[in-house]
């Protein structure tokens, strides 16, 4: 019989994808795996290689963590680390919990104290760690979602009715969830300027990005149960540091992952991939905060926004063989 062993890691999306591989390493140990996830990720839930919970807030705590005691589990494993998860993983009270330390507590004071650059003591990959956690070792990570047939179809017909072909276009993600991650206009309009392809913008429309013909902005054009696939159709992806960055490397499609105010050093690069190429300018001040959230440069130049975009278009297209 299967050990049950349930992890949790409710946000965001980016993290909770980093455990993919740490999924699908306890997959094939033989043990059951359950995976407790925010309710705004839902949508993405079938897609997991794991039996998904979904967390609907402190409401449902009782509920669900009645329901996941039920399983009889071995092991817990809180690769979150907060007030929600600390209150689960205690109803749950399974045999054994383990716990994700993010940063050591001077680290966190760092962070905290806006001083930087920040730097880490254990800089190894986000993704590494959660695996340390749960006791698998992983030479070589798989990242892959699980995508249908139909679903995929379904993909397909969202496409063609904005006209555009499977493999036929770019996708531009140059949001993010904090400032200093956003891609900036000028970049964009470089890209789309450069591109052999037609381009997509994708995100949330919370931003203005040009979108002259041939290039289209896909913004709210559809639900995030079908970014996943939308990804895969791509011929490939351009994004910010962000959770739609992560879907792409979980999707095997070419990617080039921008990280502007952010570092890869401090362990949220994607998952590694010859399909995947970095971009991390190196500063003396950078990073100066942990995700990107600074408005403003504590320098006074935000040189990590000022990229040498010329040069940087050209490193993207010939990594893509676009030109």
């Amino acid at each position: 019989m299967s050990n049950v062993e349930i992890i949790l890691r409710l946000n965001a999306m980016g993290d909770v994808l980093l455990t993919v591989p740490t999924l699908r390493a306890l997959a094939a140990n033989d043990t059951e795996v359950h995976l407790v996830i925010n309710d705004r990720w839902k949508d993405l839930a079938e897609f997991l290689p794991a039996k998904v919970h979904i967390y609907k807030g402190t409401t449902s705590m009782i509920a669900l963590a009645n329901e996941l005691k039920r399983l009889k589990p071995e092991s817990v494993f809180d690769l979150q680390g907060k007030l929600s998860t600390i209150a689960l993983r205690t109803l749950i009270n399974a045999p054994i919990t383990r716990v994700y330390q993010k940063r050591t507590i001077g680290e966190q004071l760092q962070a905290l104290g806006h001083r930087y650059p920040l730097r880490l003591s254990d800089s190894r990959p986000v993704w590494q760690k959660y695996a340390d956690v749960c006791g698998v070792s992983i030479e070589k990570p798989d990242a892959s979602l699980k995508l249908s047939d139909s679903y995929i179809d379904e993909c397909r017909k969202i496409l063609e009715s904005n006209g555009l072909k499977e493999k036929s276009f770019i996708l531009i993600h140059p949001e993010a969830s904090k400032p200093g991650k956003v891609m900036t206009v000028d970049f964009v309009k470089a890209i789309q300027a450069a591109s052999p392809l037609p381009t997509a913008i994708i995100g949330t429309g919370n931003s203005v990005f040009p979108c002259n013909a041939p290039h289209l902005d896909l913004r709210r054009r559809f639900e995030l149960r079908y970014l996943p696939g939308i990804l895969s159709l791509a011929k490939a992806v351009i994004s910010s540091d962000s959770g739609p960055m992560h879907l792409a490397r979980a999707v095997n499609t070419p990617l080039v992952a921008v990280f502007l105010q952010t570092d890869p050093s401090l362990g949220f690069s994607p998952i590694p991939s010859d399909k995947t190429l970095v971009i991390s300018e190196s500063l003396p001040c950078k990073p100066c905060s942990l995700h990107g959230q600074n408005d403003n440069c504590p320098e006074g130049h935000f040189k990590c926004r000022q990229i040498d975009i010329e040069k940087t278009v050209k490193q993207i297209l010939d990594f893509l063989k676009l030109k």
